[in-house]
């Protein structure tokens, strides 16, 4: 089986399966509760990653292999599982054994740090069924709430202005370091060649609060029924490598909003639930209108993110105060 990462580095798909593999930010096996053994010693520079699966009722072994190798911008990944009986009729569970270590919320699948997006060619493996990979719920022990977005969401309403992160989870792309005047600013464009539909303008300062980051993305709703889920992404990537931004709370008239980067998936030790922490699949924040924080409206705010079964102790502040101007032409939120 060969599976093409179109936007992920080698090392970052390797990261992901080891993550797993690991058991890493309480990952575990949706296929029956299975158990993953690295045999190789391999590491996310490793061209070369070696496994074997115990399945979950201790019965049978299988041995994995993953060869890497780089690809344009992307991955390659040639894998292979080899049952260690005689097996004729699988029931798809080799193909399960590989899938289930890279495989994202395009497929339903648990994430332990970053969605990854990818496309498989199943080459001789006969006996693929997608849907016997994941045979036990998304999160086992603790039971991650089924996330609910904003009620009667209006896209219009929501980008007519910036908005002001008062505080967000650390994620690969948004270090601490990078928690200074934060913000992220929305408008509606003609729709692009990959057909996203909504440029973002994201910044972020160093606490020097002059060394600037900026991030150019596009966005879109996300095609489901459901307008407050989009998906986000550099604008020269495709859709299928978009992440999902889904907004879980909304208020025009108090100036708030709760967003999060799909539906948590990883239990934590209190009893709640967090996403990951890569790139797709990750995050969570805490909008404003106003750029002044008033820690009342983010307490508001904090609560609905508890109701909804996320840890909060993810969420870091973000300091608004003494930010350079706004861009040319737009009027600071403060005034």
């Amino acid at each position: 089986m060969t599976v093409t990462f179109p936007s992920a580095a080698c090392k970052d798909v390797a990261a992901e399966m080891l993550a797993r593999i690991h058991g890493e930010n309480g990952w575990k096996d949706p296929h029956h509760q299975g158990t993953y053994t690295l045999t190789n010693g391999a590491t996310t520079d490793s061209s070369v990653i070696e496994s074997q699966r115990l399945t979950g009722d201790k019965k049978y072994t299988d041995k994995l292999k993953f060869t890497l190798k780089a690809s344009g911008s992307g991955c390659e990944l040639t894998a292979c599982s080899e049952s260690q009986v005689m097996s004729v009729i699988d029931y798809s569970t080799n193909y399960c054994n590989l899938h289930d270590l890279y495989c994202g919320s395009q497929d339903g699948c648990p994430i332990a740090k970053m969605d990854l997006k990818y496309s498989e060619k199943l080459n001789s493996c006969k006996q693929h069924d997608k849907s016997k990979c994941i045979a036990t719920s998304l999160v086992d022990d603790k039971k991650c709430k089924t996330v609910t977005t904003a009620q009667n969401f209006d896209l219009d309403q929501y980008i007519q202005s910036r908005w002001y992160i008062q505080q967000q989870m650390e994620v690969s792309y948004l270090p601490k370091s990078q928690n200074q005047c934060v913000s992220a600013k929305y408008k509606k464009q003609k729709p692009t060649l990959f057909g996203y539909t909504i440029d973002v303008l994201n910044l972020a300062y160093e606490s020097d609060k002059s060394t600037k980051h900026q991030g150019n993305l596009c966005a879109s709703q996300d095609g489901s029924d459901d307008p407050a889920k989009l998906e986000v992404a550099p604008c020269f990537l495709p859709k299928f490598a978009s992440g999902p931004y889904w907004v879980l709370a909304f208020d025009k008239t108090e100036g708030y909003a709760l967003v999060s980067g799909g539906q948590p998936t990883i239990a934590t030790e209190n009893g709640l639930c967090k996403t990951g922490s890569g790139v797709n699949g990750a995050g969570l924040w805490v909008f404003t209108r106003q750029q002044a924080r008033n820690q009342t409206l983010v307490n508001k705010v904090r609560g609905i993110a508890l109701d909804k079964g996320f840890d909060l102790s993810v969420l870091n502040d973000v300091d608004q105060t003494g930010c350079p101007a706004p861009p040319s032409g737009e009027a600071s939120a403060e005034l």
